[in-house]
């Protein structure tokens, strides 16, 4: 038995260019009183949702166009002034590859909901969002449900209590909780992680990139990484407010965004300036120790050291899986040419196939 929630003040979209999909789930949602429920037919239809009345619940369509609905999700998560980043949000497909999969873990969805639906299983996820969501967690790339089994780690990374207005409507209590205080609160915490992930991912790559950088040719992978640099100095210099204490973080963040493109442009040239490469990562950790000034600078660096540390070896076992699985494949064919009974027989050849074990 369902219990005793109130629909009747929680907002919905349905994102679904299948009409008659869209219409089942608007029917299960109708039948549970929702006050309002919105039908997109695309993605690029729905975009208002992320600047004004974002509801309480989407449900999204990743059947359509998947990179359009992903960059939705991904958007409604991070970007600053969407009205409810925290909304419940469902991804809805007919087709779970795990592909998929790890596209709705890491967008931030909260759930998948798999088609053909009945009305039971998607109030059950309704009441999965009210009763046991996840907390949220900030990366540098990354808001959403906390999908970690294991301890993380290194540095623990701080989980939310996310705002959850479709429980705060359902279970009555929207009079009572002081709605913009808890967004304001959330935000402001997603901002400062978004800030201080953000300065540790820059840190990340400048050091990663540096034994690549200082080779007589760049390494292709090192220019790939400080290539991503601008991204993240971007998304941190938007989450600034314009002037104030933090004014200094702004100066220090456009000169490591400007220092890595100079490399770059360095290395298209065939030579890379070993005195910038040097300054990249010491500006770089200067950008981290100016976004996050009561944690000790000798801390951050060994847990990005460490990061690195991981990240090549992770690489390397990558690397030894790929020449391993090549070298068997190799053997395999090699084996079957120089053994003719493996081989496939002459053209002409008459053979008798034997029948299949139990």
């Amino acid at each position: 038995m369902m219990p005793d929630y109130d629909f009747s003040q929680v907002d919905a979209a349905i994102i679904d260019p299948q009409v008659n999909t869209a219409r089942v789930f608007r029917d299960v949602l109708g039948r549970m009183s929702f006050r309002r429920i919105e039908l997109f037919d695309s993605v690029k239809s729905a975009v208002g949702l992320l600047s004004a009345g974002t509801p309480d619940l989407i449900l999204v369509d990743a059947d359509g166009d998947v990179d359009e609905a992903f960059r939705f999700v991904r958007a409604l998560r991070n970007e600053p002034n969407v009205p409810n980043s925290f909304t419940g949000l469902i991804v809805t497909t007919w087709a779970p590859t795990p592909a998929l999969l790890a596209r709705v873990a890491n967008a931030g969805a909260d759930d998948l909901l798999l088609k053909p639906v009945s009305p039971k299983q998607v109030k059950d996820r309704i009441i999965s969002l009210i009763e046991g969501r996840k907390g949220f967690v900030v990366t540098a790339d990354y808001t959403g449900p906390d999908r970690r089994k294991a301890p993380r780690e290194g540095t623990q990374v701080p989980v939310l209590d996310a705002p959850n207005t479709l429980r705060l409507k359902a279970s009555g209590q929207w009079a009572q909780a002081t709605v913009r205080g808890l967004m304001a609160e959330a935000n402001g915490f997603v901002t400062t992680q978004k800030r201080m992930r953000g300065s540790i991912q820059v840190a990340f790559l400048a050091e990663f990139a540096m034994p690549g950088l200082s080779r007589s040719t760049p390494e292709r992978s090192a220019l790939d990484h400080i290539g991503r640099i601008g991204g993240f100095i971007d998304d941190l210099l938007r989450r600034l407010p314009d002037g104030g204490d933090l004014a200094h973080i702004e100066t220090v963040a456009k000169s490591v965004k400007r220092l890595a493109e100079k490399l770059r442009g360095q290395a298209d040239q065939g030579t890379v300036e070993a005195d910038d490469v040097a300054q990249l990562q010491t500006m770089a950790r200067a950008l981290m120790q100016g976004v996050d000034p009561d944690r000790s600078l000798t801390d951050m660096t060994r847990e990005v050291t460490a990061a690195v540390t991981g990240y090549r070896a992770r690489l390397e076992q990558m690397a030894q899986a790929k020449a391993a699985a090549a070298a068997t494949a190799a053997a395999s064919a090699a084996g079957a040419t120089e053994n003719p009974a493996t081989a496939a027989p002459p053209a002409g050849t008459t053979t008798t196939a034997s029948a299949p074990g139990p």
